[in-house]
C-alpha cells in the first residue's frame, strides 16, 4: 500500500495538514498512523475511510485505484 501512505501525505501538505492532526481527528497514537503511512502495518479498511472523509478525497484515490480525485 505504498501509494496509500504517499498519497496521503501530498494531501496533508497541500491542505497544511500535520500528521499529527490526522492522528487526532481519528483517535489514533500519531505512531499508528506513522506506521500506516510508512507502510510497516496496514490500516483497517474503517480507518481508510475515515482517513479519505478527513481529507475530503476518495478511498479509490487513497488506494491508487483512480489517479486524481
Amino acid at each position: 500500500m505504498k501509494v496509500f501512505g504517499e498519497r496521503v501525505k501530498r494531501e496533508l501538505k497541500e491542505q497544511g495538514k500535520t500528521q499529527r492532526d490526522l492522528a487526532a481527528t481519528l483517535c489514533v497514537q500519531t505512531s499508528t498512523l506513522c506506521e500506516w503511512l510508512n507502510d510497516h502495518n496496514e490500516p483497517p479498511m474503517q480507518a481508510i475511510v475515515d482517513i479519505a472523509r478527513a481529507l475530503e478525497v476518495s478511498t479509490d484515490y487513497l488506494l491508487g485505484l483512480k489517479d486524481f480525485d
